[in-house]
């Protein structure tokens, strides 16, 4: 079943065309999403309900090879999570780039929080942990992909101060000092969620 879409005016703000997508959390396969993502247009994610869609921090759509840390999950890692618990990760891939109360992604991905949370404790995750690591693969790409300064790093992710970065990146074994991280950062950070959850769900 695709995913219905529509391509949306430039906005005066981002100068870039948003592609407005209706995400069916019941949905199996996220071909045509990938598809969507890779084809390099800004991406909101709409749901029931929603009355605020913040804009893509600039750099974020576009970065080294147009992709982007959402598409880049979206095509390595939603896909090992077993399919009643998949609309959850990849709520995480597309909406971790800013702070969201966990409650608040369980909700968008359409499965209660305690739901979700009996379905992961079985192999040993927890929602929070995987929100964790996709807020800290989008901070990574942007700083090592997008190659941004922490100071807009900081200020797109709504973390409030450098600290707070530091010990997004530093819970998950990034290496962060004056404001940079190492090259090549990201595809380590990332192959390092894979193995987390190749072990957890045996894919």
């Amino acid at each position: 079943m695709p995913i219905p879409q529509r391509i949306l005016p430039r906005r005066p703000l981002d100068g870039a065309l948003a592609a407005t997508l209706w995400f069916d959390p019941t949905l199996a396969e996220l071909d045509a999403l990938k598809a969507l993502l890779d084809s390099g247009a800004g991406v909101r994610l709409v749901r029931a309900g929603a009355t605020d869609l913040a804009p893509v921090p600039e750099g974020r759509a576009q970065g080294s090879g147009g992709g982007s840390a959402s598409a880049t999950l979206l095509r390595r890692a939603v896909c090992l999570a077993p399919l009643t618990v998949r609309p959850y990760f990849a709520v995480c891939a597309l909406e971790a780039w800013r702070r969201v109360p966990v409650q608040q992604l369980a909700g968008w991905s359409g499965i209660p929080i305690a739901l979700l949370k009996r379905r992961l404790a079985a192999q040993g995750l927890t929602p929070a942990g995987v929100a964790a690591w996709n807020f800290a693969l989008h901070a990574t790409w942007l700083l090592d992909v997008a190659d941004l300064p922490a100071s807009t790093v900081v200020s797109c992710m709504r973390l409030g101060r450098p600290a707070a970065l530091s010990a997004v990146l530093g819970a998950r074994a990034v290496r962060f000092s004056s404001g940079k991280v190492e090259p090549g950062a990201f595809t380590a950070t990332l192959d390092r969620y894979i193995s987390v959850l190749r072990a957890a769900f045996g894919a």
